[in-house]
């Protein structure tokens, strides 16, 4: 048997539990879980065949942010095919491009540097003003927004089609057409477009088409730069204390989404591709990077210690855990069932 699916019966729907969070007892020292977070996971082996799953893997989902490293890949193309030789962005800007930010001094200085390839001022971006993750005193600005990597490489794409300000968000406008291509020959075709956080458009497709999607990912040498990137300059990806910058340094490639989304690829040791997709129900990240660092820990992908889910807090000190549940360590077995060849030396 190589599949698994696991229904929660309280959730109402075909959810699985995937983490629990305890807190731990003064007196006895016990964990007595206090929530949990229920979600949808699905894993890929080579090939893209769905080998394990908990929930649905056909669960229509907004792949948010998960798929920057593909509107990357479509941005990229647009400049190549217009010749813009040294108007190709570097390393540092194209990984700040398929990042969620935490608007840290050095991701920043990036979108700054991209913003200057089209002469783009800052109060141009097409994303909301935010205030960034790592300085929440500052005024609100569109740089600080956790997307302005993102809207800067719109712009710098934008450009050599011709196309500013909100026609660069139009799911009809010639930027957006070219994106979205790339997105459904890249995932297949979406199931929905909505609007994103940020204003660009957000697709929806099956669960499993963003974990298998996401082995194109690892591969394609369409993605190479757009990929080379990320691992070349992690901490420009997600920032400190990230999972995605952690696994990115690690050789996973990796992406977390909004609402509770991550999505992730590597190679076993015969060099073929693996990943995992995992959505949360109640759209709390917490419990899907749980998820994804104990499957990648349990197949010995990455070594332990390489991330930890942070703690619940009491007085300021952890005084508790978010752990996986059982449903989730016994995907490890379906996935060695599944011809998991171990990792790569």
């Amino acid at each position: 048997m190589s599949r698994t699916t696991t229904a929660d019966p309280c959730a109402g729907t075909q959810a699985a539990t995937l983490a629990e969070v305890t807190r731990r007892d003064v007196h006895t020292g016990a964990q007595l879980a206090e929530s949990s977070h229920a979600g949808h996971l699905v894993v890929c082996g080579p090939g893209g065949r769905v080998v394990a799953t908990l929930g649905e893997e056909n669960r229509p989902t907004f792949v948010r942010s998960s798929v920057k490293p593909f509107q990357a890949v479509a941005c990229l193309e647009v400049l190549a095919a217009a010749g813009a030789g040294s108007g190709q962005p570097s390393h540092q800007e194209v990984a700040v491009a398929w990042s969620s930010h935490r608007g840290e001094a050095a991701q920043l200085a990036a979108v700054r540097e991209l913003l200057a390839r089209s002469s783009t001022p800052e109060t141009a971006l097409t994303c909301p003003r935010a205030v960034a993750e790592a300085d929440p005193g500052a005024a609100p600005t569109r740089l600080q927004h956790n997307c302005s990597g993102k809207h800067a490489l719109f712009a710098l794409a934008g450009s050599v089609l011709g196309v500013r300000g909100p026609e660069l968000l139009a799911p009809e406008g010639p930027l957006q057409q070219r994106v979205l291509t790339v997105l459904a020959e890249m995932l297949g075709p979406a199931v929905a477009i909505g609007t994103d956080g940020c204003g660009a458009p957000a697709v929806a497709v099956p669960l499993r088409a963003l974990a298998s999607g996401y082995q194109r990912l690892l591969t394609d040498p369409r993605c190479a730069d757009v990929r080379a990137a990320g691992q070349a300059h992690p901490l420009l990806v997600g920032g400190h204390g990230r999972l995605e910058s952690a696994l990115n340094a690690a050789g996973v490639v990796a992406k977390v989404g909004a609402e509770g989304l991550y999505a992730a690829a590597w190679t076993d040791g015969r060099g073929q591709p693996w990943s995992v997709a995992v959505k949360a129900e109640d759209g709390a990240v917490r419990g899907v990077a749980a998820a994804v660092i104990a499957l990648l820990q349990g197949l010995e992908v990455v070594p332990p210690g390489t991330w930890e889910p942070p703690p619940p807090l009491g007085g300021g000190r952890p005084v508790g855990e978010v752990r996986v549940t059982a449903a989730v360590s016994g995907i490890l077995t379906v996935v060695a069932d599944a011809g998991w060849s171990g990792p790569r030396g």
